[in-house]
């Protein structure tokens, strides 16, 4: 069974709004993060959120890690896939080229230019690994991804850098948009 988990539950400061709630072409940045997930064979979608129906952290406050680590003790699965709320570009291709070369290798993987998106192979290890770093306070993604020897892939697209784009700040979020709109019309 794959889990797809959406990492929702960040404060949004530097954007000043609810990055979830954001509109993304007619609907919400989450309703598309979801859509995205099921559309690349998730079994399952949860959301790492703070609020009423979503997957609240155990560890209040440490972040991504945090987010992971809930899901993963909310739902056992076989292999996971995680995303961000963040990144509005984040495409089907790119995350079923990542998914597939983790299963291809039955290894936990995530493109060499971040450590978000990431597909977990080994749930028990995984789970294990996120308890283990947070018990320490040791909060950082990139060293949990480490610490299970996550392979770290070459991007599977021509324009994964565009692909992999966070949109922290209102300034970010506009050029997603136009890039957005600028594909929309290059299709046309």
């Amino acid at each position: 069974m794959l889990l797809g988990i959406i990492l929702a539950g960040g404060k949004s400061r530097r954007m000043g709004t609810d990055k979830a709630t954001l509109c993304w072409q007619g609907d919400t940045l989450l309703s598309h993060a979801q859509q995205l997930l099921l559309a690349v064979g998730c079994d399952q979608v949860l959301i790492s959120r703070n609020g009423p129906g979503y997957v609240q952290d155990v560890y209040t406050g440490k972040g991504p890690l945090a987010g992971i680590h809930a899901c993963l003790e909310q739902h056992v699965c076989d292999e996971a896939v995680v995303i961000p709320i963040d990144m509005p570009l984040l495409s089907s291709a790119c995350l079923s080229a990542l998914i597939k070369q983790g299963r291809t290798e039955q290894h936990s993987c995530h493109f060499a230019d971040s450590v978000l998106p990431c597909y977990l192979s080994n749930y028990s290890q995984a789970l294990a690994q996120c308890r283990n770093q947070l018990s320490q306070q040791r909060l950082s993604v990139r060293g949990f991804l480490g610490a299970i020897t996550a392979s770290a892939i070459e991007g599977e697209q021509p324009n994964s850098e565009l692909t992999l784009m966070n949109t922290n700040t209102p300034e970010q979020w506009a050029c997603a948009q136009q890039i957005m709109q600028q594909e929309t019309v290059w299709a046309v």
